[in-house]
C-alpha cells in the first residue's frame, strides 16, 4: 500500500470521528472520497466498519439523550429502505454504483443547507403530515445509508422538523445510526462487500477515528462553523461530481 493511500485513509478515519461528535455534514465527503480510491462496492463495506467504531464514541457521549419512542416509529420505513438498498447493491455494477454514490452526495449537499435552515426557523410540519414524513424520510435514510453510508441528511431533516432540542437531536442521531449500521452488517457480509481483505484498508484508518472524535468535542466550539460547513459542502460536491463524470 502506497503512502498516499495510507494518508487518505487516515484522513477519512479522522473525518468520520469528527463527523460523529461535531459536524455531521463532513460525513458526506467520506463516501465519495473512499469510492474514488477503492472499488465502489468494497468502499461501502470498509466505510461501514469505520462508521460503527465512530458510532460507539457518539453514543458514549450522548447516551442519555435518546428518545426511543421517536426512533421506534422509524423502524419499518428504515428497514424497507435498507432492503431496497441491498437489492440495488446486489444488481448494480461498480461504475453504476460510483455514479449513484456521486448523485446521492450531490443530493445530500443540496439537502444539508435545507436542514440547517429548518433548524433556525419555527417550523413544525410534522404535526400536519406526521406519517408521510416519517415514511418518506425514514425510507430515504435507510436506502441512502445502505447504498452510500449517507443517510444523515434525511434523518437530520426529520429530527429538525420535530424541533428536537440540540442534545436530543445528537442523542437520537447517534443511537439511530449505531442501530441501523449494526442492522446493515449482515446484508453487507451477505453481499460480499466486507471480507478479510477489507481490513487491509480499515486498519490504517481505524486509529484516526477516536482522534477525530476527541478533536471534534474539543474544537466544535472554537471554529467558524458556517465557514467550515461551506468548505465541506463545496468539497463534497466536487467529490460527487468526480464520481459522476469519471
Amino acid at each position: 500500500m502506497g503512502l498516499g493511500l495510507v494518508l487518505v485513509l487516515i484522513v477519512i478515519g479522522f473525518l468520520i470521528g469528527l463527523s460523529k461528535t461535531a459536524i455531521g455534514g463532513i460525513g458526506m465527503i467520506n463516501a465519495a472520497l473512499l469510492a474514488t480510491i477503492l472499488p465502489a462496492k468494497e468502499s461501502t463495506g470498509v466505510m461501514l466498519v469505520l462508521l460503527i467504531v465512530g458510532d460507539l464514541f457518539a453514543i458514549g457521549v450522548y447516551k442519555k439523550h435518546v428518545e426511543w419512542h421517536v426512533l421506534r416509529k422509524l423502524i419499518w420505513p428504515v428497514i424497507a429502505g435498507v432492503i431496497v438498498g441491498a437489492y440495488f447493491l446486489a444488481h448494480s455494477t461498480d461504475p453504476s454504483l460510483k455514479k449513484t454514490i456521486g448523485w446521492i452526495v450531490l443530493i445530500l449537499v443540496a439537502l444539508y443547507p435545507v436542514s440547517q435552515r429548518l433548524q433556525k426557523q419555527d417550523i413544525d410540519i410534522t404535526l400536519k403530515y406526521p406519517k408521510p414524513l416519517r415514511i418518506v424520510l425514514g425510507y430515504l435514510a435507510g436506502f441512502m445509508s445502505m447504498v452510500a453510508n449517507s443517510g444523515g441528511p434525511p434523518m437530520s431533516i426529520y429530527l429538525l422538523l420535530r424541533r428536537n432540542s440540540v442534545m436530543n437531536f445528537l442523542g437520537n442521531t447517534a443511537w439511530f445510526f449505531f442501530v441501523i449500521n449494526i442492522f446493515k452488517l449482515p446484508f453487507t457480509l451477505a453481499l460480499g462487500l466486507l471480507d478479510f481483505h477489507s481490513f487491509y484498508y480499515i486498519f490504517p484508518a481505524l486509529p484516526a477515528v477516536p482522534i477525530g472524535a476527541i478533536a471534534g468535542r474539543k474544537l466544535v466550539s472554537r471554529i467558524d462553523l458556517e465557514l467550515f460547513q461551506t468548505i465541506t459542502l463545496i468539497t463534497a460536491a466536487a467529490a460527487g461530481l468526480n464520481l459522476i463524470i469519471r
